[in-house]
């Protein structure tokens, strides 16, 4: 349905798949190359122990090298770009990526405020840079000399994802989108949203949201208060239509163009742009 969507109002994207079920959708992304779509890497299985901010370097590296070797195998291409699970990442992350070949990443969230998601005040995140920026050996989250850009996902303490159209409504996206559209004319920012396809299937809700186990340390540290899904207004084909408005609207302004991650990497290094990507 996210391909639909993309074919229709003729949006270049990214797709960031989990490596491990990419054989289960190979037709999917043979639709997406023929779509000129760019296929990324959403890490290796996203379970509970793929938490790049916390895993130890030998693991990190060992599911990084297979995820690409995996994902690559399946599409048929190398993969340039990464965006982690749950959006958690770490300098060693970073460095690793950088070692391995991969050309971009988009798994910060810069002056983004989070309370009940999986990452929830996240200090680093309010003063990360807000424009695509090269981060340091040892902070991701500050400018440095890797050569890999990391290209922030778009956020004005709220984020401009999926989850804030589910809970906020179109309206108010329409309106974060407007701000962000603002800030980019002056500074060039790239607009960049975030979104999970899963997202469109039918919803269900889950008593296990609001049971004792949910909010143990761990469990709060790895997803965040699941009871977060009770604020959900719109899911599954709601979501759907919100999201197809949200993309018209966004079409709508005649100064936008869409870009995959890998294609606004190719184009950071570009003198002057017309257009607000």
């Amino acid at each position: 349905m996210a391909v639909n969507l993309c074919e229709e109002f003729n949006i270049r994207s990214t797709f960031f798949i989990t490596a491990n079920y990419a054989h289960e959708y190979i037709a999917d992304i043979e639709r997406m190359l023929i779509l000129k779509q760019e296929i990324g890497c959403h890490g290796l299985n996203h379970t509970d122990e793929e938490d790049y901010d916390r895993m130890p370097s030998d693991l990190q590296r060992s599911y990084i090298v297979e995820a690409k070797r995996k994902l690559e195998a399946v599409a048929g291409s190398p993969i340039h770009s990464f965006r982690s699970p749950r959006v958690k990442t770490s300098a060693l992350t970073m460095n690793l990526l950088s070692n391995i070949g991969y050309q971009a990443d988009s798994s910060i969230c810069s002056q983004r405020m989070d309370l009940i998601s999986s990452n929830l005040i996240k200090t680093d995140w309010i003063i990360a840079p807000r424009l695509p920026y090269h981060p340091h050996p040892d902070n991701a989250f500050k400018r440095g000399s890797l050569p890999i850009w990391e290209v922030p996902i778009s956020a004005a303490l709220v984020p401009f994802i999926s989850s804030s159209l589910k809970v906020l409504g179109l309206r108010s996206m329409k309106a974060l989108f407007w701000l962000l559209y603002k800030e980019a004319r002056i500074t060039g920012k790239p607009i960049v949203y975030l979104g999970h396809p899963t997202e469109f299937l039918p919803f269900k809700r889950h008593k296990a949201a609001l049971s004792r186990d949910n909010f143990s340390i761990k469990r709060v540290r790895t997803h965040g208060f699941l009871a977060r899904r009770l604020m959900y207004r719109l899911v599954g084909q709601s979501l759907y239509e919100a999201t197809r408005e949200l993309f018209a609207y966004i079409s709508s302004f005649p100064d936008v163009i869409f870009m995959s991650c890998n294609e606004y990497v190719r184009e950071l290094n570009t003198p002057t742009r017309s257009k607000v990507p």
